[in-house]
């Protein structure tokens, strides 16, 4: 029997850090932020510098060996890393999947946003999931086998994906890739949270990450009539044509609520429950199973004493695919909505933004369910002028929302997020508000004001963790200040090279600091 701490259970499992990188130029949680606020599709046509679209695709007709389609979600930049931050060669750096490059950027950068200096967890138990399923790089390298090189096999190998993040920042608990195509992040957090339920680690790290660089799987979901012939992930819509190819990845730290609190995180929500399970025989391998899915649905909510009226939004996998969509509306329906009271369950999906990011899709979907709660607000599930007319909203207890609304009023607001594969693993996580904070201690800053450290491994990285410092702090609440100054004092990692300066209010410090960004000392 769970002991029930307030809106909690002992189950209860603490988000205490996060980032991401997605389509647009996303490059963190308020950039999520305001592209689902203003509805932005972030979809676009395929950059030069990935393959030779005229060779592989073909938009005006469907053909063999061609894509039909060259939209997706792109990074701006999918080569820039710095391999000095991490200890790696240039000439190792070189055969690392850009996917690995970028697992190990949003590691240190979860690691910064939850103010854990990496020297705390080195040596430590700390597991490592990383769902991840695409080996393009390694691939394309073994064409040339004249550049082949010791440490090719190391990089491309899909298991290096978490393995490395163990090796860079020495963590020695459980270090492991999942791959269950498009699910394969969100059931890695299921794996991340029995992890910590079983107590063999006190922090998981778990993250995933898709980069596009092949054609040939462009040409290959062609060839299945999955993708968009529009370029429009248009979920749950009677537009709805297949789904749209997106890059990027994201991140999240994890511990037990107790721990977090105990450790004085800053918690950006809590994960009450987690289950996975698979579809089973179907009619064909990739056709999804409404019974399956519903079946797990109705299971994660009892086990983990989840009523559906608690429910304020449900964040579906929703690719935007003429069989899936219908499928996993009747699915939630005949599990959770049929069964509330207070109304449709709002339902949508962050592909209709930024496309599908396949095994990363999980991490995309988690993001947006954590800021539906911080912002109290349901973004719009774009692309849905006219719903699907094969899914009976209404009597199904769904409502899709197409324009942004303000959550429904709980005593304890929960997001539910989805994820599917596309051989039929399934994945479901429930998520809630962070506890409240504790009213901050009387604090007289002493007379000098209080520190604001900065550091960084080079100057010239150090110029632009001075220049975003800045402009954190001059958008701050003075009323988070001494938090802020603490924290970059005493809890972030310190590099070699520092600033540091002295400020009464967040604007003050704000200003000091770009004084030295821009001309090397503190301003008149």
């Amino acid at each position: 029997m769970n002991q029930h701490q307030g809106p909690y259970t002992d189950r209860a499992l603490a988000i205490v850090g996060v980032s991401c990188r997605l389509p647009g130029g996303i490059a963190g949680m308020a950039d999520l932020w305001t592209a689902l606020r203003e509805g932005r599709d972030l979809v676009t046509g395929m950059p030069a510098d990935r393959f030779d679209a005229d060779r592989f695709v073909d938009t005006s007709m469907p053909r063999a060996g061609k894509s039909y389609t060259a939209a997706g979600g792109f990074l701006d930049d999918i080569a820039g890393f710095d391999a000095a931050y991490f200890g790696i060669s240039p000439k190792e750096a070189a055969h690392m999947d850009p996917q690995h490059r970028l697992l190990l950027e949003l590691t240190a950068e979860t690691l910064d946003d939850a103010a854990i200096a990496p020297a705390l967890l080195a040596g430590s138990d700390t597991a490592v999931y990383i769902g991840i399923s695409d080996a393009s790089y390694g691939a394309l390298q073994m064409l040339k086998p004249w550049t082949i090189s010791p440490y090719t096999m190391s990089g491309a190998a899909s298991s290096i994906a978490a393995n490395r993040l163990s090796h860079a920042f020495d963590l020695h608990g459980p270090s492991m890739a999942v791959d269950t195509a498009c699910s394969s992040s969100l059931v890695a957090l299921d794996r991340a949270c029995h992890t910590l339920w079983e107590g063999t680690s006190r922090v998981v790290l778990c993250g995933g990450a898709n980069i596009l660089l092949s054609p040939y799987h462009y040409v290959g979901f062609s060839q299945a009539s999955m993708l968009s012939e529009r370029g429009k992930c248009a979920s749950f819509s009677a537009d709805a044509d297949g789904f749209v190819r997106a890059e990027g990845g994201g991140m999240v730290l994890l511990k037990r609520l107790t721990d977090a609190l105990a450790d004085g995180d800053r918690v950006h929500g809590v994960i009450l429950g987690s289950a996975s399970n698979s579809d089973g025989r179907t009619l064909g391998l990739s056709l999804p199973n409404p019974q399956a899915q519903e079946d797990l649905l109705r299971r994660v909510y009892a086990d983990f004493g989840v009523h559906p009226d608690e429910l304020v939004y449900f964040e579906a996998h929703g690719t935007g695919t003429i069989a899936g969509d219908p499928m996993e509306a009747q699915a939630i329906g005949q599990a959770l909505g049929i069964r509330r009271i207070t109304g449709p369950l709002p339902i949508g999906s962050v592909k209709t933004n930024v496309g599908h990011l396949e095994p990363a899709s999980g991490m995309a979907g988690l993001c947006k369910a954590l800021l539906v709660l911080r912002h109290r607000t349901v973004p719009a599930s774009l692309h849905a002028a006219a719903p699907n007319p094969h899914i009976d909203f209404t009597g199904l207890g769904i409502d899709l929302a197409t324009e942004n609304r303000a959550l429904k009023e709980v005593e304890r607001p929960v997001v539910g997020v989805n994820s599917f594969g596309f051989g039929g693993a399934n994945a479901h996580t429930i998520l809630t508000d962070a506890p409240p904070r504790p009213e901050p201690a009387p604090c007289t800053p002493p007379p000098e004001g209080l520190p604001v450290l900065v550091t960084a491994r080079t100057p010239q990285a150090l110029t632009e963790a001075v220049s975003r410092m800045a402009r954190h702090l001059g958008t701050a609440d003075p009323e988070d200040f001494y938090d802020l100054a603490y924290t970059s004092c005493l809890r972030r990692g310190k590099h070699e090279h520092r600033t540091a300066v002295l400020g009464h209010t967040p604007r003050q410090a704000a200003e000091a600091l770009t004084g030295i960004a821009e001309h090397g000392s503190r301003p008149p």
